[in-house]
């Protein structure tokens, strides 16, 4: 599955008046796909050209993308 989505500016401006928090809306049908469920903790890994979100799961943590 693909959607394309777009990063929303999120909480308090700074003092320019510039945002530095972003989030994206993710469809409950979306999260059926990725095995998760509105309210589940999730890991955010960055990467240099990636974002990655899996579930919080220590013992199941991939750790080659």
């Amino acid at each position: 599955m693909v959607r394309k989505k777009k990063l929303s500016p999120s909480g308090a401006k700074d003092e320019n008046g510039e945002y530095h928090n972003v989030h994206v809306n993710l469809h409950e049908d979306e999260l059926a796909v990725a095995g998760l469920e509105i309210g589940d903790e999730v890991f955010v890994r960055v990467r240099e050209d990636k974002i990655i979100i899996q579930r919080a799961d220590p013992d199941g943590v991939e750790h080659d993308f």
